[in-house]
């Protein structure tokens, strides 16, 4: 957590705003990396200007999703945290965990699809990408499944990431949440009482209804027709009025 939460992304705002003559950038996340990003934003909120969340869990409290307690219901107490875990491994898990989301609903978006040929182009690209699976280190596996899933430290204000211990009190930076009404794995449940505890009031969650050809709903606000006619102009006009 401290190298993928903390430093990596550290240098990447730092990078970033030194080539923009010191502004700060906004940072933008999607699912765990989403999640990552808003650790980032804890530790250093002065160093972006804001923070853009699709389908990003952060508040895992038990039935605040049902991926949620699945993962925590089926994942071992004791992981190993030397061994590189395979993208594989992790489709797997995620399958069994919540077949819902990761089996049945991609079958069902498929036959609905057929009849849209648009919708199916980009059902297809959708599977051909959820094949280009990414191996995880054994210890941040562990460790966001313990850390996060299990004993939800961040919601908390409890979690420690490079020696200093933050939780929602530590955004207090523009915050812009778009969730996926279908989405079992980052529902509002999920998002909406992190944000209430965060002292900024400049935040807002967009709901998204879903869409028929995303594949899997947790994906729908990166790739669904719908998302992009009326999701992302919200975010784009968000994103100007904070420039």
């Amino acid at each position: 957590m401290d190298a993928y939460g903390g430093r990596a992304i550290a240098a990447c705002v730092a990078t970033i705003s030194n080539q923009t003559s010191g502004a700060p950038p906004f940072l933008i996340g999607h699912s765990l990396g989403g999640t990552l990003a808003t650790i980032h934003c804890a530790l250093e909120p002065r160093s972006v200007k804001g923070l853009i969340l699709l389908g990003t869990p952060l508040c895992f409290e038990q039935a605040s999703s049902r991926f949620r307690d699945a993962l925590v219901a089926l994942v071992p107490e004791k992981l190993s945290e030397t061994n590189v875990v395979a993208g594989s491994l992790l489709s797997r898990i995620s399958a069994v965990a919540c077949p819902n989301t990761f089996l049945w609903l991609r079958w069902v978006d498929a036959a609905l699809s057929l009849g849209d040929h648009a919708a199916m182009d980009i059902h297809a690209r959708i599977e051909r990408w959820a094949l280009d699976e990414v191996a995880l280190p054994g210890k941040l596996v562990t460790q966001i499944v313990e850390w996060l899933y299990r004993e939800d430290r961040f919601y908390h204000g409890t979690l420690t990431v490079l020696h200093r211990t933050v939780g929602p009190a530590s955004m207090a930076i523009p915050t812009l949440a778009i969730v996926n009404a279908a989405d079992e794995i980052a529902p509002v449940t999920s998002v909406a009482p992190f944000i209430d505890k965060m002292p900024t009031k400049d935040t807002r969650i967009i709901e998204h209804p879903g869409e028929i050809g995303v594949g899997l709903p947790h994906l729908a606000m990166l790739v669904g027709r719908a998302a992009y006619a009326q999701v992302w102009p919200q975010i784009v006009a968000w994103l100007k009025a904070r420039s």
